[in-house]
Parts: structure tokens; sequence; C-alpha cells
């Protein structure tokens, strides 16, 4: 027995097993980043493109043509006293336009639906899907009011209770202000407070920047809220963080304000760049 020639075996056989343990954990490597990135890339799981801009809707109105059909989803019961239901309005989406006269279901193997995650939070609760309006159903009067009467995306739902009052709170996107055709929770946000008590509807905006975040201060229905710098771009920095700053919004007054005073303000930049 030629022990030279079996030992150069073995050792071709260890070389073609390790290379094929190498190609192996590389595919393993590479799907499960591929995995991470697609669970990192929304903060909106499985959620479709949204709704189409107004200008794609003027087309399609214009040769009488529709690619989103409205679908309502599960009531959520948010007052037991008085017995009120949230009915969600949300977004189908055709693979391809129908015309508006057509009658009757439309297969729901064209569609894409919106899905519920409920996430549960103190003293309240909310939902991360986006929805193209929400319903207030009142079974017991058998009133149904509808929050919105125009074209909007909303997401991030959150049911906030307090001894007084059922607020209703979302992030609100109005226009394709990203330019890809849809308007979805990536574009310009406002955030929207509604009183189920008096039926208020509120908004909270700062010019062009966008909501990106937002908390209650204590034991107050006055919000502390972060909204992103709207004069810059993610395309501008080497992290994915964008400029932001924080505002208090005066609940009762409806009034945004500064929290950082512009002297501190100042100050802290000149620290950072050194002067």
């Amino acid at each position: 027995m030629n022990i030279e020639k079996i030992k150069n075996y073995n050792q071709k056989v260890l070389a073609v097993v390790g290379t094929l343990g190498i190609i192996l954990l590389l595919i393993c490597i590479t799907l499960m980043m591929t995995e991470f990135h697609a669970f990192r890339g929304s903060p909106y799981p499985n959620s479709p493109s949204g709704l189409i801009s107004n200008e794609k809707a003027e087309n399609l109105n214009q040769e009488n043509l529709r690619k989103q059909i409205i679908s309502y989803e599960s009531p959520w019961l948010i007052d037991t006293l008085e017995s009120v239901y949230i009915i969600p309005v949300s977004i189908t989406t055709l693979k391809k336009p129908e015309e508006v006269m057509l009658t009757g279901n439309v297969s729901s193997e064209t569609l894409t639906l919106l899905d519920l995650y409920p996430d549960k939070m103190s003293r309240g609760y909310g939902h991360e899907s986006s929805y193209a309006n929400l319903i207030l159903y009142y079974p017991l009067k058998n009133k149904t009011i509808s929050l919105f009467n125009e074209r909007l995306v909303l997401g991030n739902v959150r049911v906030r209770y307090f001894n007084d009052d059922i607020l209703l709170l979302f992030y609100v996107a109005e226009k394709d202000t990203d330019k890809n055709g849809h308007i979805d929770m990536e574009d310009t946000r406002n955030l929207g407070i509604y009183s189920l008590n008096t039926g208020v509807m509120k908004k909270i905006s700062d010019s062009e920047n966008s909501v990106n975040h937002y908390q209650f201060v204590e034991n107050t229905k006055d919000l502390l809220v972060e909204f992103n710098l709207n004069r810059y771009t993610e395309k501008q920095f080497t992290g994915k963080q964008m400029p932001s700053k924080i505002m208090k919004y005066q609940y009762d007054l409806r009034q945004l304000v500064e929290v950082i005073p512009q002297k501190i303000e100042e100050d802290m930049q000149k620290l950072v760049e050194g002067r």
C-alpha cells in the first residue's frame, strides 16, 4: 500500500470538503443578511406600495379606470362604556386596472391586503399598519362617522386613554413628497389627534418638516414631538439618522413651541465644530 498516495488522496478530499463548507457558509451568511435587510427595510411589515399619487389617480380617472379599492378591516373596540368601534379602511391594489363601472366582487387573488399588527402600549394600544381612513361606529346610537373626506394615508394608529377623554393619534401623509408614485409613510408626515369626547381633529405640523416620533408629557395631554429637518436628505450623511429637532405641542392652546432655546442650540453647534 502506497502511504504517500493515501496521504495525497486524503489531503485532496479534505480540501474539497473544506471548500464546499466555506461556500455553504457564505451562502448561509448571504441569505441571513438579505433577510435582515428586508426586515429592517420598512417600519411597516408586508405593507404594499401605499395610495397611488394624485397624478396617477387623475390619469386613471380620465380613462375611467381604477387600480385601488377600499377594504374594511376587523373593528377595534376602543370604548367599552359607550360601545365605540373603529373600522379601519385599508387599500387593496389590483394587479391590473379595471373599469369603474364593473360590478361584483373582485377576486381576492388579485389584491394585496394591509395586515394588522397590534402593539400594546401603556394606557393605550396601537396598530402598525397604514390605512386610507378610519370610521367610528356607534352601534348603540346607530351612528357612523368617517374621520376624513380627503385622499391621504395614515399609519401607526394609537389609542390613548385619559380620565376625561379618549384620543386617537396617527401619522398622516397627504402628498407624494418623495416622488415615487405613491403616498405612504415614507413621505412627509404630520401628526393627527382626534378627540372622542369633543369630536375635534387636531393637526400637528411644522412646515415641510416630517414628524418622526412623539411622546406625551407625563400626566398631561401635551406632547414632545420630534421633527426630521426637511432641508436635509439621507444622501447627505454617512449614517441613516437624519438631523431633527424637538418641539412641544400644547394641547389646549393648539400650538407648537420650541423646547431648545436658540442660544443653547448655537452654543452646542459651536462646541461640535470646535469653535
